[in-house]
């Protein structure tokens, strides 16, 4: 029986007994936990990667992600037969019953969205895709990327016609990179179908697989607005609280005070300003928002100016640095300048677009000596620097002292020690409000 012709009770009996088989197009930081969870609920799960280094880890039962649990759970799957990885996308599609399409859609330079792996992804799918069966979009993409992108290519190459001969839907992905398999198995998700039938399907797939509640919305792109406003909400009262740090910082005013008595008002929702806004989503979703709007003449202005806001936090921090080196009568030039952490996130081993590289890049702009320590990537090479093993290494004979991730191990600096190795008179700079 075709998975479109299922109902929830025969989805599930089928799932269940690994007469299911689901592709996963994609196995990335999102894909790959995906699969994982996939495989465990008892489906048969097929991986497809470009990545040849990424397929053959997977097939040892080895992950090249770094996330809490997943190791386990990868080698548990694949050493039960339940899950194995390709890099033959076209195969995958042959032998699925759903297909996921968990590929990266980063923006470019110019921060136009970059959707080459989502087409080369549904071409490689409508060269195998079967009658009856259902493809998924997790990837974050902009309303209409689903009805005016894939479901053409999909058409077009198949001669088929979606929603009568397959389905098509949106469940855009909700991961937290260091929390991904607990918010897979617990979080809400959100599917909007191209018709009745396929929202319908898709959501019965993710609440037998995963156990969550899901909730349906009208349409793919619905779906996928829900899942860029999440992500602007963010980005937006981050910048809020970046701009009121700036000008409370000028009028002698404590902004983590301010935020943390604020919190105690029901109808408040704490943001922290920062050195800025990193990782593969925040920096890239209200982009997309924003070329939809042009298309239609309304441009999102408070989205925009969030971005400028916090795109600008970094060259803020180096602002500080100077200060801070000034107020101990010192200067940029010559100086050397510790940063304790280099990822976007704390407690994630991930540097994607994270807002410390041009920090890095505008202190060496103005000849500062840079160290850095993070204690994810120690003795290991990024933008140029070989990153120290020991935070007493990256601060030795160090004139000013950046934090800029809030990692574990920061939470309780010890001053007293930290003072030993600095060349003093040495300044230190809390760029997460991290410190009291």
């Amino acid at each position: 029986m075709k998975i479109m012709e299922m109902n929830e009770t025969e989805l599930s009996t089928n799932l269940k007994k690994g007469k299911l088989t689901i592709g996963v197009i994609g196995v990335g930081r999102v894909g790959l936990p995906t699969v994982a969870v996939f495989a465990d609920s008892g489906a048969k799960v097929v991986g497809a990667d470009s990545n040849r280094d990424v397929v053959e880890a997977i097939n040892r039962g080895e992950t090249p992600i770094d996330e809490p649990s997943l190791k386990e759970l990868i080698k548990h799957v694949v050493q039960a037969g339940k899950l194995k990885a390709t890099t033959d996308v076209v195969t995958a599609a042959k032998i699925s019953d759903a297909l996921i399409v968990c590929v990266p859609t980063p923006v470019d330079e110019s921060k136009k969205p970059d959707y080459s792996s989502m087409k080369s992804a549904c071409q490689a799918i409508s060269r195998g895709l079967r009658n009856g069966s259902l493809v998924i979009v997790e990837s974050t993409v902009s309303p209409n990327t689903v009805e005016s992108l894939v479901v053409p290519i999909l058409e077009d190459n198949t001669g088929m016609q979606a929603g009568k001969d397959f389905g098509v839907a949106s469940c855009p992905e909700r991961a937290d990179p260091g929390n991904i398999l607990f918010h897979l198995k617990t979080s809400p998700r959100i599917v909007g179908g191209i018709n009745a039938k396929s929202t319908e399907i898709a959501a019965a797939l993710y609440k037998v697989a995963l156990g969550v509640q899901v909730v349906k919305l009208a349409n793919p792109k619905t779906a996928n607005a829900v899942k860029l406003t999440e992500n602007i909400f963010r980005d937006v009262n981050i910048a809020l609280m970046n701009e009121l740090a700036i000008l409370y910082e000028k009028l002698g005013i404590d902004i983590i005070e301010v935020i943390n008595a604020a919190a105690t008002k029901w109808n408040f929702v704490s943001h922290y300003p920062g050195v800025g806004v990193g990782g593969p989503c925040l920096p890239a979703n209200p982009y997309y928002l924003i070329q939809e709007g042009q298309k239609v003449g309304y441009i999102p202005h408070i989205v925009r100016m969030a971005r400028e806001v916090n795109d600008r936090m970094p060259e803020h921090v180096v602002g500080l640095v100077l200060e801070a080196l000034n107020s101990v009568g010192k200067t940029a030039k010559d100086s050397k300048v510790a940063i304790l952490g280099i990822t976007y996130k704390p407690g994630v081993r991930d540097v994607q677009n994270t807002p410390v590289k041009p920090v890095i890049t505008g202190l060496r702009r103005l000849g500062a000596k840079v160290s850095c320590y993070d204690p994810f990537f120690k003795n290991q090479e990024f933008f140029k620097i070989k990153l120290e093993s020991t935070l007493v290494d990256a601060v030795k004979e160090t004139d000013c002292v950046v934090l800029c991730t809030a990692h574990d191990e920061f939470q309780a600096l010890n001053f007293n020690e930290l003072a030993k190795s600095a060349h003093k008179p040495a300044a230190f700079i809390d760029a997460r409000g991290v410190v009291d």
